[in-house]
């Protein structure tokens, strides 16, 4: 006589995955909070107004990701021309691509800070 058994399993993988997916936004935000303090380090200062338009939209799900946002007028054009000769008598360390450096020259940072909010639970 053969002997047979049933396996079953009941699992909360979903709910496991909507907290893991949860604390990865919350890792993406921090991570560009982080961001906006590397990048206004290097934006070139004036008035300080460029300085104080930097800002983070925050993540709601893990593929939006959160971005750093710098809103003015002029920003992108500035931005985008590194060969323009920036004053450093406000900040030494102004340039132009100043959030895309500070991203890539602090990407190990700002992935460890994901990657502890991810492991909390």
């Amino acid at each position: 006589m053969p002997v047979r058994a049933s396996v079953s399993m009941t699992n909360n993988f979903g709910a496991v995955t909507d907290e893991i997916r949860h604390r990865l936004v919350q890792g993406e935000n921090k991570a560009a909070e982080r961001g906006v303090a590397l990048s206004v380090d290097l934006s070139p200062w004036d008035q300080g107004t460029l300085a104080g338009a930097h800002t983070v939209d925050r993540a709601t799900d893990p593929e939006q990701g959160a971005q750093v946002v710098v809103d003015t007028p002029y920003a992108a054009r500035l931005h985008e021309h590194p060969e323009y000769n920036f004053s450093t008598d406000s900040n030494p360390n102004a340039q132009g691509k100043w959030v895309e450096t500070a991203m890539l020259e602090n990407k190990g940072e700002l992935g460890d800070i994901i990657r502890t909010e991810v492991r909390r639970g």
